[in-house]
Parts: structure tokens; sequence; C-alpha cells
């Protein structure tokens, strides 16, 4: 058996396909693939250690994360900003732990340590300082340093939150150079694959002997566990045998499924099997969703599938070709992913769609989660871009942008959940009235919302997004008038009672606050307010935010409509 065929599964089983390939294809090895999965050969998984460790220490260099933090607060540091020089020191002290911890009779490790205690020593700056800075860095890229401490930082920070500490993950490597953990890595995930697959074929070939040499060598305890039951079988006795008495791969139906989906093989949605004895097979505690070596494997790739956001694991998933799922989320694998805002993924995304007719018809599964494996417990968001999103967020991406990045991120899963954004509007507003803070961008979520609610009823050809976003200008407006009549002070005392009406949904209430006050300041008040009360085109909410953000607007604060 020199190659198999694998074909997508469950959405963490096809995260793991595209960080294999992803793995691979930054080595310079070709991953061919099929419509809905791709070609694993044993050429491929002969060259995986190294490629797997070429990946993710270019990837998660420790050396170029020094280099680009201590370059960026020196400068600070430089320039005056004594604020800085704390967080320098910082820094070198955890540089100088590790080196210590390491490198403290190497050449190299010696001229970070004397430069490090220099540099943290000094309380103001001084030219020499440049020199002792590029010294540390320089040093830092030593192969050796390099790649320890990247090794070390990418094990704990990015693998064992999904594994835990299998294999060379445990700290207990942490000594091991490179190639002592390849070697773990080929014995551990690896070397058990081509064992099954050698296995496999000798059976398929009717060659007896070389199943039982198979049997015999391998340090695959599982497989090895047949050589008693299959010890006095010929091939076809021993093919019978595995149809019988061995479960199956349930993620790739391979005849041989040794292993099974626990935490130690993909944590974030795994149960260990003392937890989980009613979904063990027969109740016994010992086979719970059984897969393959290759299945193991593959789902050990699933770090390098995701784009990490703010800490967090980010897989997009879709009814597409693995061909396009791949290049979709590809589109995020660059060095400094790891620094994307969670809105710059989906607005990327959306724009790298939206030349693509025949998918903006698709709903895209955007998945977001962290996993703490000492804590057993995982936070899972399950997202879902539909085209209606799609056509939002590429028509009308300059209104989020007057959102702050904060509330902008929330403001966007919401809406991603499926979830009516009017409470995270309300709670925004009433901080805002709390702290005599600008309601402008309030005034941009409620158009959103508005132009979410229309194209999710009416779809995305049937409204006038101008004309629509003017009447609630309008609104903003007209409020703004009020306030100047009666005074901001007073007004931010009425808008505490206009929330808590609209809180209550108490349409009349609100109605006739606002009307008296339009009565008592001898001003017109708008017709479209009355669309509070009959939501002709506008729903209470959208009318009521609208005209609060207003009335409590900042007297030099312009809004004007036709500049957004």
């Amino acid at each position: 058996m020199e190659q198999v065929e694998v074909s997508m599964n469950e959405w963490a089983f096809t995260q793991g396909m595209v960080g294999y390939k992803r793995i691979l294809e930054s080595y310079g090895v070709y991953v061919p693939t099929t419509n809905d999965g791709f070609v694993v050969t044993k050429e491929q998984l002969k060259v995986l250690p190294d490629a797997f460790f070429y990946y993710f220490l270019n990837k998660y260099s420790v050396a170029k994360r020094h280099e680009k933090i201590l370059n960026s607060w020196h400068s600070k540091w430089k320039k005056g900003n004594k604020n800085v020089k704390s967080l320098l020191n910082s820094r070198l002290k955890e540089i100088e732990t590790k080196i210590s911890k390491y490198f403290k009779d190497t050449d190299a490790g010696h001229i970070i340590l004397e430069h490090v205690k220099s540099y943290r020593n000094e309380k103001t700056y001084h030219e020499v300082m440049d020199d002792w800075l590029n010294r540390i860095i320089e040093n830092l890229y030593t192969r050796e340093i390099d790649e320890k401490l990247t090794c070390n930082t990418f094990k704990t920070i990015y693998f064992q939150p999904y594994f835990g500490q299998v294999s060379f993950l445990n700290v207990i490597h942490n000594t091991k150079n490179i190639e002592g953990q390849k070697q773990l890595l080929m014995k551990d995930f690896i070397q058990p694959v081509l064992d099954e697959w050698d296995f496999i074929q000798a059976i398929d070939q009717g060659s007896t002997e070389s199943a039982h040499n198979v049997l015999q060598h391998t340090e695959h305890k599982s497989l090895g566990s047949l050589k008693r039951p299959l010890k006095n079988k010929n091939s076809e006795e021993m093919n019978e045998y595995i149809q019988e008495e061995v479960l199956k791969c349930s993620l790739t139906d391979f005849r041989l499924g040794f292993f099974s989906f626990e935490e130690s093989v993909f944590s974030p949605l795994a149960l260990s099997l003392k937890n989980a004895l009613n979904s063990t097979w027969n109740s016994d505690g010992k086979n719970y969703f059984p897969i393959s070596a290759l299945a193991k494997l593959l789902l050990f790739c699933a770090p390098a599938g995701a784009t990490i956001s703010n800490g967090k694991s980010v897989f997009i998933q879709f009814d597409g070709s693995f061909e396009q799922i791949y290049h979709t989320n590809e589109h995020y694998n660059t060095e400094a992913d790891e620094e994307m805002s969670f809105d710059e993924v989906v607005f990327d995304l959306v724009s790298e769609q939206r030349l693509k007719a025949d998918m903006l018809k698709k709903n895209y599964l955007i998945l977001e989660y962290e996993s703490d494996y000492k804590a057993k417990k995982t936070m899972l968001d399950y997202m879902i871009l539909t085209p209606n999103l799609i056509h939002l967020f590429e028509k009308h991406s300059k209104l989020f942008g007057y959102i702050f990045y904060k509330n902008r991120t929330a403001f966007i899963k919401y809406l991603l959940k499926g979830v009516d954004t009017r409470i995270f509007i309300f709670e925004t507003l009433r901080d805002k009235v709390k702290n005599n803070y600008s309601p402008l961008e309030v005034m941009f979520m409620t158009i959103l919302r508005h132009f979410n609610q229309f194209y999710s009823k009416e779809g995305v050809n049937h409204m006038d997004s101008e004309k629509q976003q003017k009447y609630i200008w309008v609104l903003y407006k007209s409020a703004e008038q009020v306030r100047n009549k009666i005074g901001l002070k007073k007004a931010q005392g009425m808008a505490y009672r206009l929330l808590n009406s609209v809180q209550a949904g108490n349409r009349n209430t609100f109605m006739d606050t606002v009307m008296r006050v339009y009565i008592s300041s001898e001003l017109e008040m708008p017709s479209i307010l009355l669309e509070a009360l009959h939501e002709k085109s506008m729903d209470f909410e959208t009318v009521a935010n609208a005209w609060v953000s207003g009335l409590i607007s900042k007297p030099n604060e312009e809004g004007e409509f036709n500049n957004v």
C-alpha cells in the first residue's frame, strides 16, 4: 500500500487535512487533491518530520518575534518614552531566563547574557545600547538557540491546548534537540501509519509471512496485540478476523481503528475515556469513536490548519471541494496571521469571495475556539456567514470602520451567530449616556442592524441603502436640534428615561415623552418618528436608538450622513 485517498469529514478532521497539506507544501512537497480530499503517500510521510518542524520553526520563530518587539520598544524609549523601559526589562529578563537554562555555556549564549545584563542595568538611554540590542538579537538567531526556544514555545502555546503532553510535547523532551524530537514524531505518529499500511497490504496480497513479520516487529502496541489471535491464521483468515473483530476507522473508513478519539488526539472536542464510559464501544471503557493511525496523524496537523486570532483558533468550512476550502483558509496563512483581528479575518474572507459569483450563494461555517487542556475546558463558537451577511460586509464595510475595534468584533460575532444586535446596541448606548461619550458608533451599529434586517427579510436587491440611511440620520439630526434647545444635561436625563422605555418595549411611553419635548421646544417633529409606533419600514429599536443617539450627541459633532 503506497498511498491512501482521504476524504473530508468532521470540521476538526478537515482542519487537520488543511494543516497536513499546508505543512508539506510549505516544504515543497506537492499533495495531490481529489474533489473531496487528497492522496496521502508513503513518500510524503517519510519527509513529514522534516516538513513539520520546518513549517512551525519558520512560522513561530522566537528570534523574529523578539526582534520585532524589542526594536519597537527600544525605538520608543530612544525617543523619550520612559514607560516602555519596564517592558523592555521584562522581555529581556524572559530571554535571560531561557538562555541561562539551555545555552549559558555557549559563545552565543554568553554574548546574549552579557548584553542583556548591561542593557537592563541602564536607567537612561545611551547610544551604545543600540549595539547591545543588536548583539542580543543577532545571537538569538543562532540556529541552535532559535530552534530550541521556538520549538518549546510552539509546543506549549499552540499544541498543548490541542493535545496535552503526548509524545514530544511532553516537557521531559524539552531538552532534546530538533532531531531527537523529529524521531519521536516519526515513532509515535508516522511509523504506526506505515505499519498499518504494510500489514493490510500483506493481507491483500495474500502474503501470510509478511503480515506476521509486520506484527512481530512493529512498536505499534495495538497492532502488535494481534500477534496472538492471528498466530496460526493465513492471510485469508486474518482478513476475516479483522472484518469481524477489529473496529474500523470512523473518519477514513480504513479497516483498522485501533485508536480512540480522546483528549490526547484532539482535546477541543474529545472526552477522556474514563469520563465517557457510556459512549465507548459496548461500554467497555476502551474504544470510543475508533480511528486509524492516519486519522490520528492528520488530526495532529490541525494547529497548522487554523488561523490564530487573538489567541483563538479560527477555521472556515463550507459546502465546497477540498481545494476550495484549502485555499479559503490558506488565504490567512501569513507569518503575521496570529496578529489578525477577527474582523480582519471576516472581511478578508468576504473580499476574497466577492469575485467568485458561485461562492456568494454558500453559507460559510466559521469556527472560533480555544482550549485549556489542564482545565478540560473548550470555548467554541459556531458562526455562519450567509450570502446576506457577505453582501452586508462587502457593500457596507466602511460603516463597520466607524465602530470601535472591541465593539466591532462583538457586533460582527452577534451578526454571524444570527443573534439580534439590539441588546448589544442598547447596552452600548446606555454606557455612552452614563459616561458622556460620543454616541456616533451606536448610530453606525443602528444603521447596520437595520440593513441586516432588511436584507434578511427582503433580499439584497430590494433596498435603497442611501435612502434608508438618510432616514436614520434625519432622526439623529432632529434629536440634535432638541438637545440644542433643552441643553445637554437635561437631554442626558431624558435619555435615561427613554432607554428604559426602549428596554421595556414601551413605545407609547417613548413617543409621549418625545412628542412633549418637541411641543415644549417649539420644534417640528419629523413624521418618520411615527415609525416607532407603526414600524412600517423601521422597527421601534432602530428609530429609538437613532433618536436617543442624536439627543446625547456632542455640540461640535456633525455626524453628517452624506460623508459616510
